[in-house]
Order: structure tokens, then C-alpha cells, then sequence
């Protein structure tokens, strides 16, 4: 009589416990990873490259000033609702336009304002009269037989419930250095009223402590740059990447755009006669 051979049995439970396995060695292998390389993006385990990132970033600052062409750019459509004051026009329109030339001065202007029936738009809406609108009417009303240049144009975007406008002008009077000006302003649809940089740092979980580090290298890098020039006999701005006005929580000229990134505007014509700028971009 043969003896009985008994199989071995694969249980059910035996495929529980490998793949229970499998999933912490991944889990540790994660874990060791952002360990040791912090700055790099989990993305990049699934095969999107720094590389890739890179390009993509360096696409975007280099476009920045090709993209102010007065209209919205919807990322992510807010499904809320929003008390326009007029509602056969967008939520962000011209509200003053205006394209004239002599033999003393060259204006081309749109500006924008905040089609929402609310104070804090209304508040909104006086600060880009009393920057914008305001230096029009000098230009056309000025006596100086200097050779100005005015424009005024903007980007919007909508990035759920936040709404962010950035506008820019152009000014170049007489000899004198070209100045751009870029103003940035975001309103909360949601809770109806403006969007700090507080605001959408806590909303979209960014690190302080990351973002602080990426702007201090890039304010380092373009103050290297600017070094460089100052040796060859250029005027240039001094940078102090210490300063305070490069925290993220200090940030004045903010927006979301494209992609849902935070894009923070350093505009050193928002002061002084020039058209120099530094741009950081946060995932």
C-alpha cells in the first residue's frame, strides 16, 4: 500500500502576511528616501524626473512677463456661488481701457478690477484705481515734452476658491530707466474676502521651513549674478537674503497660477526706477 503524500497547502492567509511584507519594505524604503533627500519631490519615485521639474519651472520664469495678455485662466473651476455686480461680465473685468498716442506720450492700458458684490472687493478694487488709473491720468495730463511709455496689463487665474490677479505696468519716462510695477491681489470666494499669503499657506500645507530655504537660494543666486555685473561697471540692487521681506510669511506680491503653484513676485520697480525682479515659484 503506498503511503499517503499530503501537498503543502498555500492558505489565503499566507498571501495576507507577503503582501503585508511587501508593503512595509516599500514603506521603509519611502521613508529612508525622503530622509536623505528632502528637497526632492516623492514624484520622482514614479518616474517624473528633476529634470523634468527643472525645465518645468524654468519654462515658467521665463514666460512670466508673456503671460499678462487680460484674461482668466481657470486651473480649477469654483463650484460656489458669487454675487457679481454685473452679471453679463466675468468675475474679472475691464474696468478701464484706453489706447492713445501723441508726440509726448504712448499709453496703452487695460485695467482690471473685481466684478463681486462685496466691501472687501470694493476695498480691492480702490487700491488698483489708486496705483493704476491714477498714473494714467498724470501721463496724459503731464506738460513734459519727455517720451512716455504707459502700459497696463494683467493675468487672472481661478484656482478653486481663490481668485488671484496679477497686473503689471510698464513705465518709461524720458532717459530714465524703464520701471515695471507688479501688483498682485487674491480674493477668497469661499469666505468672500481677501486671500492672505497666511491664508494659503495653511490651505495648501506648505512648509515654512522649505519655502524659506528655496527663496533664500534663489535671492542668493541672483544676487551672485548681480555681483558679477556690478564688477563689470553695472548699477545693480543689493539683495540681502536675510532680510525679512524674503520670508514667505512676509510675502506682499503672491499668487496662485499656473499649475495651482505659489508664485512669489519680488518687484523692485514697485520702488525704485528699475524693471529688475525676482520670481520663486513653490510647488
Amino acid at each position: 500500500m503506498r503511503p499517503v503524500i499530503e501537498k503543502n497547502k498555500f492558505e489565503p492567509r499566507h498571501v495576507a502576511y507577503i503582501i503585508i511584507i511587501v508593503i512595509c519594505v516599500i514603506a521603509i524604503g519611502v521613508g529612508v528616501y525622503m530622509q536623505f533627500y528632502q528637497d526632492e519631490k516623492l514624484a520622482l519615485i514614479f518616474g517624473i524626473t528633476k529634470e523634468k521639474e527643472d525645465v518645468e519651472l524654468k519654462s515658467l520664469k521665463e514666460n512670466f512677463l508673456n503671460n499678462f495678455n487680460n484674461d482668466l485662466t481657470i486651473i480649477k473651476n469654483y463650484d460656489g456661488t458669487i454675487q457679481k455686480i454685473k452679471e453679463d461680465k466675468d468675475i474679472i473685468t475691464d474696468v478701464y481701457s484706453l489706447q492713445e498716442q501723441n508726440e509726448n506720450y504712448n499709453v496703452e492700458l487695460k485695467i482690471p478690477c473685481f466684478n463681486i458684490k462685496s466691501d472687501s472687493a470694493v476695498k480691492i478694487n480702490q487700491k488698483i484705481k489708486d496705483v493704476f488709473y491714477g498714473k494714467s491720468k498724470s501721463v496724459i495730463s503731464s506738460t513734459s515734452t519727455d517720451n512716455t511709455i504707459y502700459n497696463v496689463k494683467y493675468k487672472a487665474y481661478m484656482n478653486d476658491n481663490i481668485l488671484s490677479l496679477v497686473i503689471l505696468s510698464e513705465l518709461k519716462e524720458g532717459y530714465n530707466n524703464q520701471r515695471i510695477i507688479i501688483k498682485t491681489y487674491n480674493y477668497d470666494l469661499k469666505e468672500n474676502k481677501e486671500a492672505t499669503i497666511n491664508d494659503i499657506i495653511s490651505s495648501h500645507n506648505i512648509d515654512i521651513k522649505q519655502a524659506n530655504s528655496l527663496i533664500k537660494s534663489i535671492i542668493d543666486s541672483s544676487q551672485d549674478e548681480n555681483l558679477k555685473l556690478r564688477d563689470l561697471g553695472y548699477p545693480i540692487d543689493v539683495r540681502d537674503s536675510n532680510s525679512d521681506e524674503y520670508k514667505i510669511e512676509n510675502a506682499k506680491n503672491y499668487y496662485l497660477g499656473d499649475n495651482g503653484y505659489l508664485f512669489l513676485v519680488y518687484p523692485y520697480g514697485n520702488k525704485e526706477l528699475t524693471s529688475e525682479m525676482d520670481l520663486v515659484i513653490i510647488r
